[in-house]
């Protein structure tokens, strides 16, 4: 990971751990899987970064329905450079079924983000080619009853992990409207009331079937 200021002149960097090294053999990341979302914590001194999708050795992509996908999300120690902390965390299943044969889907995170202790707001982003849209869950993440699982090599072999436990906040289908590629997630301003505002941003991928959109939310404690 590596850290420039505005103008893009390099400021620093932290080394991945192995098991994020891309294999030739069916081990390590997926295609376009990799690290997507990321998140400082504790006042800047620590960095999490999150998988779209599982590791090889870790299970399978997310499906129909449930059947354990498990991601890593990283933790890194940014004063001493070094990756601190693996946690497992349990996908939500595919959420529309395509309707042809030859469609693409997948589930996993865009982004995650920091609120302070051991919880986060995560996103995760369903998506079927030839449904309209996409379909996007916020969750709250609370990692104090997590393991941490850097030392396991494989979840497949270790179901018994403790993962992070999570609970719907909202599901974005909800709302009725069209919803696009969601990247990010942000805080923004305190509102008048004096709630906090999460915004989140979605690009079109450079296609002209699709819309960069930015959306505010309050956020009613």
């Amino acid at each position: 990971i590596i850290f420039s200021n505005l103008k893009g002149k390099f400021l620093n960097s932290v080394p991945l751990p192995d098991n994020l090294r891309m294999q030739v053999k069916e081990s390590g990341p997926r295609r376009n899987g990799v690290l997507e979302g990321l998140s400082y914590a504790n006042n800047f001194k620590e960095l999490y970064a999150s998988m779209e999708e599982p590791l090889y050795q870790d299970g399978p992509q997310s499906a129909f329905a449930p059947n354990g996908a498990l991601v890593r999300i990283f933790r890194f120690d940014l004063e001493g450079k070094r990756p601190t902390g693996e946690f497992a965390y349990e996908l939500d299943p595919i959420a529309h079924k395509p309707k042809t044969e030859n469609a693409d889907y997948n589930n996993g995170i865009p982004d995650i983000l920091w609120i302070g202790e051991q919880k986060f707001l995560v996103t995760e982003r369903s998506y079927t080619s030839d449904h309209r849209g996409t379909t996007i869950k916020i969750f709250l993440a609370d990692f104090s009853t997590a393991e941490d699982i850097k030392d396991i090599p494989s979840l497949i072999k270790y179901p018994q992990v403790k993962k992070v436990s999570k609970k719907l906040l909202l599901n974005l289908d909800d709302l009725g409207m069209y919803i696009d590629n969601v990247e990010g997630a942000t805080l923004g301003p305190v509102l008048n009331n004096g709630n906090r505002s999460l915004i989140l941003i979605a690009d079109n991928n450079f296609s002209k079937k699709q819309q960069a959109q930015v959306i505010l939310f309050e956020i009613i404690p």
